[in-house]
């Protein structure tokens, strides 16, 4: 019953999508006023990518405390207009900047040996709050653990340290990091730095509405449906979910399982392109499984692309679907290669395999966390909500009815057809191939609109529960909010997806500041 009335719902918002979006517009401006622009970059350091700002503390022409100051005071002036800061270390990571500057005025090392055993060296970095970083909160988004304490760093947050990044904040996830919006109760709702009245995604939303801003270049998430990739596109930065088993979750909520390993993946997210390749063979340790160092002749790639899953709930607005035929006529113009667009009928069911495949993994695990292991009514939860009297944010109230009541013959056709659908996706791949569709089949939605339009995680889910890697790529701009691509392959294939992804960056132009700029 559930499902059927919110796939109605969903019918209706698309039929009357172009009205509806300018009537949410209206009021949504009427209750949260007119969207309210950052404050602006004037520092040019701010502006550097990672590998540039690195080797400009090595060869000592900055310093470690100056890039420092930078991000700690961009930071503190953007968290007013974004709210996705949960915890800061703002004087602990002065302090150890200042160390690092120590070091380096009195090594012995030459540049190439800093490089070689810390490439991160002088770079501040972000990751959300779920990840875990020592002596930083990890409350996963709930009121119950807002003053938990990690006691030492996941895998991920511990390579980027060895590698010489110093953390400076966490962010805000949504509860239980379980839904592409980034709200909770204990930390509020992050917003999207080019428009105040959308939302940034989720689960990483706090990453990515931070590194957008300029209030921080690199960062981690970590990807169950999109995780990564939502607020990569909707922040209009770039994101990597690795292939299966490809990084480490150990240390991050969902606690690390075998189950659980299977379909979340940890990843980079950044500002600029360049970096991202570097990020993501740093977490992977350069994974033996990934030709990392193999030179990529896109004349000899297969491509295709996807301008939006089938079904009339699944349709992309036109601005999406240009970028991806714009995507797939570049590798055409400049390769000489003719992409192929593929449809396959099943992938309008691909959000309900994810859910299916992750209700395998997790029988009543969201409603033994929001119950503390004791019984919880639900449906009186929601009333709660309503009057903001409930402990819990009304999307992982659904989402707890949804796994209550998820597991009926639909459910058994669901992975019936995934298997089916894995075999071909295993055909058409073969090889050098990478698939190009959209991140999102529209633009950042509004506020508590994720809740109705809940499926178009199908676009992301489905490569989980493949294990494919997938970088998202920033795609342009639809009615001034930005729209991802993401460029899918095989597993074990991320060398090929993100040199694609860096390709991309030709056209598209990467990230473009929410703000304006004055350095």
């Amino acid at each position: 019953m559930l499902r059927t009335c919110m796939k109605f719902f969903r019918f209706v918002l698309v039929l009357t999508r172009p009205l509806s979006d300018r009537i949410l517009d209206l009021i949504y401006r009427l209750i949260m006023g007119k969207t309210k622009e950052l404050p602006a970059i004037h520092n040019k350091i701010l502006l550097m990518t990672a590998t540039e700002l690195a080797e400009k503390i090595r060869k000592k022409q900055l310093s470690y405390e100056e890039v420092m100051k930078a991000y700690v005071e961009r930071s503190k002036a953007v968290h007013p207009y974004i709210n996705a800061v949960v915890d800061e270390r703002y004087e602990d990571a002065l302090r150890d900047a200042r160390a690092i500057d120590v070091f380096l005025a009195n090594t012995t090392k030459s540049e190439e040996e800093i490089h070689r055993d810390t490439p991160l060296l002088g770079v501040p970095f972000t990751c959300k709050e779920a990840i875990g970083v020592k002596g930083m909160i990890q409350a996963n988004g709930m009121k119950r653990y807002k003053d938990r304490i990690k006691p030492q760093d996941s895998d991920a947050a511990a390579l980027y340290r060895e590698a010489g990044a110093i953390p400076m904040t966490v962010t805000n996830v949504p509860e239980l990091c379980m839904w592409w919006e980034t709200a909770n109760i204990p930390f509020g709702m992050t917003k999207n730095p080019y428009n105040n009245t959308r939302t940034v995604g989720g689960s990483s939303g706090g990453e990515g509405a931070i590194i957008t801003s300029a209030a921080a270049l690199i960062g981690i998430g970590n990807d169950l449906a999109g995780s990564i990739r939502l607020p990569a596109a909707f922040c209009g930065i770039y994101g990597h979910k690795p292939s299966r088993y490809v990084i480490s979750n150990k240390g991050e909520y969902p606690e690390c399982s075998e189950a659980w390993d299977e379909i979340v993946s940890t990843g980079p997210m950044c500002r600029y392109a360049q970096d991202l390749v570097m990020l993501t063979r740093l977490l992977a340790e350069n994974n033996e499984n990934v030709k990392w160092d193999q030179e990529i002749d896109f004349r000899k790639i297969k491509v295709y692309y996807m301008e939006e899953f089938p079904g009339f709930l699944n349709r992309a607005v036109p601005d999406i679907k240009a970028a991806i035929r714009k995507a797939a006529k570049h590798f055409e113009e400049e390769y000489g290669i003719k992409p192929s667009r593929i449809q396959l009928g099943d992938l309008r069911y691909a959000f309900n395999m994810w859910e299916c495949r992750v209700l395998e993994i997790q029988s009543q695990g969201i409603i033994a966390e929001l119950a503390e292991d004791a019984d919880i009514n639900l449906y009186w939860e929601i009333v709660k909500s309503l009057f903001r009297c409930s402990d819990h944010t009304l999307p992982i109230i659904y989402n707890a009815l949804i796994e209550r009541n998820c597991k009926d013959k639909f459910y058994y056709r669901c992975l019936k057809r995934f298997k089916e659908l894995e075999r071909r996706f295993e055909e058409i791949l073969e090889g050098d191939a990478i698939l190009l569709l959209p991140t999102q089949p529209e633009p950042p939605l509004h506020y508590l609109m994720t809740i109705p339009k809940f499926p178009n995680l199908g676009y992301n889910g489905i490569f989980n529960i493949l294990g494919y890697p997938v970088t998202q790529v920033p795609g342009g701009f639809s009615r001034g909010l930005p729209v991802g691509i993401q460029v899918a392959g095989r597993r074990f294939q991320d060398h090929l997806t993100l040199a694609a992804g860096v390709e991309l960056d030709k056209i598209f132009g990467g990230w473009k500041s929410p703000c304006s700029i004055s350095v």
